[in-house]
């Protein structure tokens, strides 16, 4: 029970720094690409009221606007990222095939997904869970794996839900660099309580599983959905 006790307490820490980075990486976010754009648009705006004709006025104002347009694009980015709205409009499936496209964009790596059909009437909670065990996979994946390519599988049959996120990267020992960001999936996954699991060796690729049981459970066909 000690040992259990300070296991606890060394996971609450780091999860209390993890989300002390965040707030510091949103901040920075915040002054360095808002603030910034922000600053440089009344620049724009006090040069438009001081310009000479109308040309020199029309050259200014579609600077503005190219500005707030890309103000609005870096806030949309980083909504989405704290909460994709479109987890709430149009479920789970929709998000993760939106994740799988945007890390493809961002970083090259080709990402397949296969999803089962019903996993839209998960609890809000799973379905959060998934989407951002998911999404620092894939994350990690590009970051660190040297991947070519990821598969993630979501599944429900009459055990649960299963996802797994596979890459043929080159791998890690998970015993000797488990990290921040695996901590806080493992962390997510059994507060919900489900079971956590990553297998990997160097030069082989990972393997990332979540399993939740769930009530209700049934078979479904899967579908490729990118």
């Amino acid at each position: 029970m000690a040992e259990a006790r300070r296991e606890l307490q060394k996971l609450s820490n780091r999860l209390v720094t993890a989300q002390e980075e965040e707030r510091r990486n949103l901040s920075r976010e915040l002054h360095d690409e808002i603030g910034q754009a922000m600053s440089a648009m009344l620049v724009e705006l006090g040069r438009f009221e001081a310009a000479p004709d109308s040309e020199v006025r029309s050259e200014r104002l579609a600077s503005v606007r190219s500005m707030a347009e890309g103000c609005v694009g870096m806030v949309r980015n980083m909504a989405l990222l704290l909460r994709p709205s479109m987890l709430d409009d149009l479920g789970l499936v929709a998000a993760l095939r939106w994740q799988a496209r945007e890390v493809t964009r961002r970083s090259g790596l080709k990402v397949k997904m296969v999803a089962d059909e019903i996993v839209e009437d998960l609890p809000d909670s799973h379905r959060t869970c998934v989407y951002r065990v998911v999404q620092e996979a894939l994350n990690n994946c590009a970051k660190h794996s040297h991947a070519n390519q990821v598969r993630v599988v979501v599944h429900r049959d009459a055990d649960g839900l299963s996802v797994t996120v596979q890459d043929d990267g080159i791998g890690f020992e998970p015993s000797e660099e488990k990290g921040m960001g695996l901590l806080g999936m493992e962390e997510r996954v059994e507060r919900l309580g489900g079971h956590f699991s990553i297998e990997s060796k160097p030069g082989n690729g990972t393997v990332l599983s979540i399993h939740f049981p769930l009530a209700d459970s049934g078979p479904a066909t899967l579908k490729d959905i990118a």
